[in-house]
């Protein structure tokens, strides 16, 4: 009875942003309100006078729809630029697609019913893997745009643009020019599924388990002045270990080291000698199982020269020195076959041996290999082995399980196959070692990006530019058809750069050859016939070149700021565009680049169909909502793997129910405050309110610091952290009386507001960049109230604080900092006072602070007023103890004031308030509040 009679005299929180979010059906309202206002170009506007920030997209590829990798990247650039537009940076962000390739290709000879060769109308095959791309485009941009991303969404680039293609053709012929791409035969990877070349990057590996050999390859004619007394009647054989027997046909040579020393073993069965690198000769003897005694010993430099019989052709081959040669694996002594191997084609090079490379682009042999024509390579590994065996070549076969590269868009094990291709050079007047050396004025999160990439560098073969398929950015190049050379000019090239620019790429596949160049033009050789580059460009160029095609064509700052990827770009789309670009234009394209990891479920494994382990962002979104989803990401340690799962999601579900139950309360508490009228001056504040100042203004540095280098979680903690501890369980918690108590005129309740009200529109916007949906929710309903009649009219075209409005000075920090402290152990006393029975409500106890220590007592004593709202009880004492402090609670003596709650002996003490305390009685006196009279009307 006694709550319904006063329950209109306490001022309760009022606000409509209700506790149960529902943000899978509300977030798509916000969305709308935002293309309403066309929030990203209003973004623009505001801040057009800013410094400029750049993040350039990385563009996804165009062939299904989002995947929780792309609601992880693409959330991470989210918050980035959010981040910095709010606090003034002028941010463009252009999303874009990744359109030609492998992929969309494939899925249309499968569709068709098709190979490759069966292509017979290349314009009308292009156009229909052009609507597969854009239909997969407009499908990923309505599942980015749910994320809450905001960005250039009407005009994003994509690479099978004009334009663009035109741009892309244009750098390539750049390089041409330059002298840094070249056409030549080189031993590349190559997917006998797909049929075509692979670059670098386009190769993943697996563990598989695969035949390995020991061979006997026998000298031709074995030197006594290198081997000393042996019985030369029986054959002297390298031993040779490979796992990759279809290449024996190939072999050219067998190469040793010149620096290490090698065993002589005589085979005490058969008598014949084995010679192999003294390292690894028990090796050797415990994986073949044969029965030797060292018989002598020579030096690798001393073996080079010699020859011996190819165990398929006896053809004599020689024995050469690579530096490649190791001595943790094999016999230390290498098969040499330069049409099968980057490391064996160098060798070849080296020595003048042929690039022999009896094999197909269906990964079939050839005549050239006698009886294993028109047998796939792996198919004939079981023969070629039984084979080896039958010619008396083989010691041993083992089976062993190693890792192998394969092909990242079919899978499929790849085979590496001497071809001719476009290349680009990397080691070109030093070029190498200048990509190495500049990575110095790059800054990487994490910092261990720059030697993964450097490494990279160093390692890498020249770039395989050339693709053997029709969906992708032509090689633009025309061949005379007298000399065979291509065409390298200046005023050809200017030619085919303006048509690619103003039409794209499709003219180069409709056009007749004649079309396709200056009126006039000839050969060097004085031939005026050609046929042109049926190839296509490799696809990371295509995505490669985005920073002349988006950044530079559209104005904005070059080099952009940050380059955002998964950390397996180091060798991928960050290496293809600043390879180009630093050779171009002198330097990198990018100022910071910064990397995630890879999405993993809740065991650790990467998520695959097959595995049923895969988590839809759609999914997630439809349950919980994308603020959800964006606080996983931000609570990740993203720059390295990451994981998901219901299980896991439920800790960030727990802390956004915090966090909005702080946000409307917040509110609730601020239905009344008109800044214009209610505002308490920064020095007449409560001290309780100045403190929370402080602690606003240390959440904002660390807020600020956390988005400006990239550490989401730190400035997601700080937050959460600070709606918990600093509002929730303090603020908020110690200022309920006042707030709800004093009236709506107190002074001390204005105080509370005012800081409040400062907190509260400051907290949504160090969220915003997060939890972008709910801040705009919130913000919107502060619009409606007095505090908000003069905010922007959407959260994003505000800009984050750099400071809060006083900064208290060290002393009103420590003392608060110190009541803090102490205050944790009344709590704790309070609540083992409350499981023993004796309170229930925390106001129903007096608290005793009993202290030895004068220091402590004089602080007690100084601030005993104070502890009555901030540990919500109805009284203190202090007294002599002889402790540091020993808190003790009981009940309190009085009775109950019927509005506050309060335990008070001079309750009933002021006439016509019979069940009031007096201050309760003195604020409805003040207010004017006739509550008999009320309840009259109200009835």
């Amino acid at each position: 009875m006694a709550k319904n009679k006063y329950s209109h005299t306490v001022l309760l929180p009022k606000t409509d942003f209700p506790m149960r979010a529902g943000l899978a059906q509300k977030e798509p309202k916000i969305l709308e309100f935002w293309q309403s206002i066309h929030l990203y170009e209003a973004m623009l506007k505001k801040n057009e006078a800013g410094k400029h920030f750049v993040l350039h997209d990385g563009p996804p590829y165009a062939n299904g729809k989002i995947h929780i990798g792309h609601a992880l990247d693409k959330t991470i650039k989210d918050i980035i630029i959010k981040s910095r537009a709010m606090t003034g940076y002028y941010t463009p962000y252009v999303p874009g697609w990744d359109c030609h390739g492998l992929p969309i290709e494939q899925a249309l000879l499968k569709e068709l019913k098709q190979d490759k060769k069966h292509i017979t109308d290349v314009p009308a095959f292009r156009k229909k893997a052009r609507a597969f791309a854009a239909k997969f485009i407009d499908l990923q941009r309505q599942g980015f745009k749910r994320l809450g991303v905001q960005g250039d969404w009407d005009n994003p680039y994509l690479t099978m643009s004009p334009r663009y293609e035109g741009i892309t053709i244009g750098v390539f012929l750049d390089l041409i020019e330059k002298g840094y791409v070249y056409k030549g035969q080189k031993t590349i990877t190559w997917c006998s599924h797909c049929e075509t070349a692979l670059a670098d990057a386009e190769t993943e590996y697996k563990d598989v388990k695969s035949s390995s050999i020991y061979l006997r390859f026998k000298l031709v004619d074995p030197k006594k002045e290198i081997f000393g007394d042996l019985d030369y009647t029986k054959p002297v054989s390298l031993a040779v270990w490979t796992t990759t027997p279809w290449t024996i046909p190939s072999n050219m040579a067998a190469a040793v080291s010149n620096t290490e020393d090698y065993a002589v073993l005589k085979d005490e069965k058969t008598g014949e000698y084995y010679i192999v690198a003294e390292k690894l000769a028990e090796e050797f003897l415990k994986n073949t199982g044969l029965d030797c005694t060292q018989a002598g010993k020579v030096a690798g430099a001393d073996l080079v020269g010699l020859k011996y019989y190819h165990p398929l052709t006896h053809k004599e081959n020689p024995v050469i020195w690579t530096d490649f040669v190791t001595m943790d694996a094999g016999v230390g002594i290498v098969h040499i076959a330069p049409g099968h191997g980057e490391d064996d084609f160098r060798a070849g090079k080296q020595w003048g041996l042929e690039t022999f490379c009896p094999v197909d682009e269906k990964g079939c042999y050839t005549k050239e290999a006698g009886v294993f024509e028109g047998m796939h390579v792996f198919d004939a590994n079981p023969l070629m082995v039984k084979k080896l065996d039958e010619l008396g070549a083989l010691i041993k076969e083992q089976e062993i399980t190693h890792s192998y590269p394969h092909c990242w868009r079919c899978h499929n094990p790849i085979i590496f196959r001497a071809t001719e291709q476009w290349f680009m050079s990397i080691d070109k007047d030093g070029l190498r070692q200048k990509l190495m050396d500049n990575l110095s004025n790059v800054k990487f999160y994490p910092a261990g990006g720059e030697e993964r990439m450097r490494s990279m560098i160093a390692l890498r073969p020249d770039w395989c530019l050339s693709r053997q398929r029709f969906w992708g950015t032509p090689v633009t190049v025309l061949y005379c058809k007298k000399c065979g050379k291509p065409q390298v000019n200046h005023e050809l090239f200017a030619f085919i750069k303006e048509r690619a620019m103003k039409e794209g790429s499709d003219f180069w596949f409709i056009d007749p050859v004649e079309k396709l160049m200056p009126q006039g033009y000839h050969c060097e050789c004085g031939c005026g016939e050609f046929r042109k580059e049926t190839d296509i460009l490799d696809v990371w160029l295509d995505s490669g070149v985005s920073w002349a095609a988006v950044v530079k064509d559209r104005g904005m700052s070059f080099p952009a700021d940050v380059y955002s990827e998964g950390s397996d770009q180091h060798r991928g789309w960050f290496q293809s565009s600043y390879i180009p670009s630093f050779t171009l234009e002198g330097t990198a394209p990018f100022k910071t680049i910064l990397t995630h990891g890879m999405v993993l479920d809740q065991q650790g494994r990467p998520m695959h169909k097959s595995l049923g382990n895969s988590v839809d962002p759609e999914d997630v979104i439809n349950k919980y909502g994308a603020d959800i989803l964006r606080l996983w990401v931000a609570f990740s340690d993203y720059q390295g793997d990451v994981r998901i799962s219901d299980e896991i999601l439920g800790g960030p579900v727990d802390t956004y129910r915090k966090i909005r139950n702080t946000v409307r309360y917040a509110l609730g508490n601020l239905s009344d405050y008109d800044p214009a009228l209610h505002r308490v001056p920064a020095k007449e504040l409560a001290e309780m309110d100045q403190y929370m100042l402080g602690r606003l203004n240390e959440l904002i540095q660390e807020v600020h610091a956390g988005y400006s280098e990239f550490n989401f979680r730190r400035a997601i903690r700080a937050i959460t952290d600070f709606c918990i501890l600093d509002l929730s369980s303090f603020m908020l918690d110690a200022s309920k009386d006042r707030l709800y108590t004093l009236g709506a005129s107190s002074a001390a309740r204005r105080s509370a507001q005012t800081v409040l009200a400062e907190i509260a529109v400051t907290l949504l916007q160090l969220m915003a960049p997060v939890l972008s949906f709910t801040a705009e929710e919130a913000w919107q309903e502060l619009r409606k109230t007095a505090l908000g009649r003069d905010l922007p009219q959407s959260i994003f075209l505000s800009n984050m604080p750099a400071n809060a409005s006083m900064i208290p000075d060290v002393k009103l920090e420590e003392k608060w900092n110190k009541i803090r402290r102490v205050r944790e152990t009344v709590q704790k006393v309070l609540e083992e006072t409350r499981q023993k029975g004796v309170i229930g409500s925390s106001l129903e106890a007096k608290v005793t602070f009993k202290t030895s220590n004068p220091e402590m007592k004089a602080f007690l004593e100084e601030t005993k007023a104070l502890w009555p709202e901030i540990a919500i009880v109805s009284e203190v004492e202090i007294a002599d103890g002889k402790e540091e402090l020993e808190v003790t609670a009981e009940h309190a003596a009085g009775q109950k004031c019927a509005r506050c709650w309060q335990w008070k002996r001079e309750v009933g003490s002021v006439p016509g308030h019979a069940d009031l305390c007096a201050r309760c009685a003195d604020v409805l006196e003040k207010e004017g509040i006739k509550v008999e009279e009320e309840e009259q009307v109200r009835a």
